[in-house]
């Protein structure tokens, strides 16, 4: 079996999904996770920690470059992610697989999506920056560093204050960059779930597999999202879920054996009138969706009033 570890650096507030998040890693037995950290993360067998500020982590990627970056904020470690196998090598090097992800998720069977005859076919596993992997050699490691006209130079995203998305996709950045590079060698399944964010639709939509009003169950290590068509109950497996744009999000689980991921908060299975409680947690939620997309508007108006 092919060996992966994902790296999370996370410096400050661990999100209201970290416990959810958790959950779902420590199911995926046979894959690594990374942390260098401030926060309060529990190492685990498979969950390993690496305790520094987030000045130090700065350090680490500074003696790496022989210019100056900017890397002022926690955030703007995300343009650094392409690098992580240059700049964490020591780290990395025993694994078959390094990438990145993210904290606002949860996992499904990582294994049963990602298996080693993918490993096998493809250096590059998607490039959305919720859950990216690239294969441990030399070329997929230096590859930011490549030189392209009419993409992002690692430079320019290291040294630039703003953040350039240099990590994901539609972005003119590193992902960008190896699909046009190697198509080949591009896993391009989108077995996953980005969740549509609040202003957009405060019931839950998965933009990329176009599923609308769903839910998730995660029992197990099987991540399922769930709808109602015509009155019946529709199951299909998941890769991973994003919740982006939920810090309201409450983590109300006692048994993370079987749970729920609802528009508001994560919550146990419940027991009784199951079917009638999931087709309620279903439903489409058109108020609180006419909420936040009012409320994002007003936060856009009093910023562009304070500009002027």
């Amino acid at each position: 079996m092919k060996s992966i570890v994902v790296i999370f650096p996370h410096f400050g507030t661990l999100p209201p999904q970290y416990k959810m998040w958790r959950a779902s890693a420590l199911c995926n037995a046979d894959i690594d996770f990374l942390f260098f950290t401030d926060c309060d993360v529990e190492p685990a067998k498979n969950i390993k920690v690496h305790r520094m500020s987030f000045e130090q982590f700065r350090e680490i990627v500074q003696n790496k470059f022989d210019f100056p970056i900017v890397l002022d904020r926690p955030y703007k470690i995300c343009d650094y992610r392409p690098a992580f196998a240059y700049i964490l090598y020591d780290y990395v090097k025993s694994y078959d697989f390094w990438g990145w992800g993210d904290l606002d998720v949860v996992y499904g069977d990582i294994r049963h999506f990602v298996t080693d005859a993918v490993l096998s076919q493809y250096k590059m596993i998607s490039g959305f920056g919720h859950f990216t992997l690239y294969r441990n050699e030399e070329y997929t490691n230096i590859f930011f560093m490549k030189e392209i006209e009419g993409y992002v130079s690692y430079k320019d995203a290291f040294t630039n204050q703003c953040s350039m998305y240099f990590d994901e996709y539609k972005y003119k950045g590193f992902g960008d960059k190896w699909r046009g590079c190697h198509p080949e060698d591009c896993w391009l399944e989108w077995p996953f779930d980005n969740v549509s964010r609040p202003k957009e639709a405060y019931h839950f939509n998965s933009l990329n597999r176009k599923w609308k009003q769903v839910i998730f169950e995660h029992v197990g290590k099987k991540l399922y999202m769930i709808r109602f068509s015509n009155g019946k109950m529709e199951k299909r497996e998941s890769l991973y879920a994003h919740f982006q744009h939920r810090g309201f999000m409450r983590d109300c689980v006692s048994d993370y054996a079987h749970f729920l991921v609802t528009p508001r908060a994560i919550i146990d299975y419940p027991k009784h009138f199951v079917n009638l409680r999931l087709r309620f947690l279903c439903r489409k939620r058109t108020l609180m969706t006419k909420y936040y997309q009012w409320k994002d508007r007003i936060i856009w108006k009093l910023g562009m009033s304070k500009m002027k």
